[in-house]
């Protein structure tokens, strides 16, 4: 008997040891990387002629030790959630799967819901790769992860941008990270917070947990240009406090003298002017496509700010009436006027890049946004006064926005918020294929 418990206590002690070796294993290499994200960066903010190029010192000096560029193109669509995983993923959202920011909903079942689920991406991601090469991984706030499978997480998520948030979004964090991180910042991490708490949250995760790939995400400059528009005060003075944070950043990580560490700094997309709007659901509740009233459709159009899709309903069993495309097109260009309605040829490359199930897109290049509204009782309407969106085509002048990759290195490629996932994995010394399904 006591040879038995002697064998079983040694079997287990093996198995134990096999396990904890298995938990411990460390990456073949020392490697670090940080990917912060500025939403709602204009490529066109760090030209030299630019107004407020001056007010940048921070993020110009760590352009002088890095590789650069402010004519990145953004994801079609140029919006925030499809932007952030081409970032981590490398490849398009009609690969990753998250097509927009808000999920399709003609029949509104789903208010105030964001995609923000990790789930829903179809390919591997950056994370999901970096763990499987025994790094460990970090968030704070980067859209599209909760869920993730990432070693101390908080992701971004709301629900009534009240107090009762931080309940909730400490149920969704890493068991017991988010307290571990307010206790240092004496701050939240929340929809209602800013850059600074989101900054300080950052560093407090970097210093506590060690990770060695890590995403933060930052709001603020995407939010005052939205609501007080580019080159505002406003606009100035969040951008001057940005830089101030990437400064406080930088030094707390001790960038510049870790030769272990890399730092992207990235952004999903530009503003661009609105000048008007055009109503293109109203188009189809007057042909009988959709009945918001009667709950029905066969026809919607997704909306995404400076551009649309139009897409059918898989059950064709609402209405008989089928799409004229021809001739919806014609009334675009009559009661919408500079509306471009893509079909055919010029469809491909939004089928290809953005949405395969796109029947039809809309776009402009005179700065005209899209309304998904199926309550408003017009075609069109000027913009008074204008604003600014984004959503537009992303090779508009516009849309471009930055990609800053330290340390400078030879050969490195910045076109695209998709080389974001490249230069990381290269950086880390691990192979990534694009595309992986999960």
């Amino acid at each position: 008997m006591k040879k038995k418990i002697t064998l079983l206590f040694c079997l287990f002690y093996l198995f134990s040891c096999s396990i904890f070796s298995k938990e411990i294993k460390k990456p073949k290499n020392q490697k670090k990387i940080i990917i912060l994200s500025i939403d709602g960066f204009p490529g066109y903010y760090l030209k030299p002629d630019s107004q407020f190029y001056s007010i940048t010192k921070n993020l110009r000096k760590l352009i002088s030790k890095s590789n650069y560029s402010n004519q990145i193109l953004t994801t079609y669509p140029s919006i925030t959630y499809p932007a952030h995983t081409s970032m981590i993923t490398g490849v398009d959202p009609s690969q990753h799967g998250i097509y927009f920011n808000i999920p399709l909903d003609p029949l509104k079942k789903y208010p105030g819901s964001w995609l923000w689920y990790d789930e829903e991406i179809k390919v591997k991601t950056l994370l999901d790769i970096a763990k499987e090469n025994y790094y460990k991984t970090g968030n704070i706030y980067w859209p599209v992860t909760v869920g993730a499978k990432i070693n101390f997480n908080i992701p971004q998520y709301w629900k009534n941008k009240t107090d009762e948030d931080e309940k909730l979004l400490r149920a969704l964090s890493t068991a017991g990270l988010y307290d571990e991180i307010k206790n240092i910042t004496k701050s939240s991490v929340l929809e209602t917070t800013g850059d600074e708490e989101k900054i300080d949250a950052a560093i407090a995760l970097w210093k506590l947990k060690k990770p060695e790939v890590m995403l933060v995400y930052t709001t603020d400059l995407d939010s005052i240009h939205h609501e007080k528009g580019i080159y505002s005060a406003e606009a100035k003075q969040k951008l001057q406090k940005i830089d101030s944070l990437v400064g406080k950043f930088i030094e707390q990580i001790n960038l510049y003298k870790e030769k272990n560490l890399s730092l992207i700094v990235v952004s999903d997309h530009g503003f661009k002017e609105v000048k008007s709007l055009c109503y293109p659901n109203h188009f189809l509740i007057e042909k009988n496509l959709l009945n918001p009233k009667e709950q029905k459709w066969n026809y919607y159009f997704k909306t995404h700010g400076g551009g649309a899709i139009l897409l059918e309903n898989p059950d064709r069993s609402f209405f008989s009436t089928e799409v004229n495309l021809e001739e919806l097109k014609k009334e675009f260009e009559e009661k919408c006027p500079t509306s471009n309605f893509r079909t055919g040829e010029s469809l491909k490359e939004i089928q290809e890049k953005f949405h395969p199930n796109a029947i039809a897109a809309l776009d402009s290049e005179s700065g005209m946004a899209f309304s998904e509204s199926s309550t408003v009782n017009e075609f069109f309407r000027v913009a008074n006064p204008t604003y600014f969106n984004h959503g537009f085509p992303p090779d508009q002048e516009e849309i471009k926005t930055i990609l800053i990759s330290y340390p400078k290195k030879e050969k490195a490629k910045l076109e695209s918020v998709k080389d974001v996932f490249t230069l990381a994995c290269n950086w880390l010394q691990i192979k990534c294929k694009k595309n992986q399904s999960r």
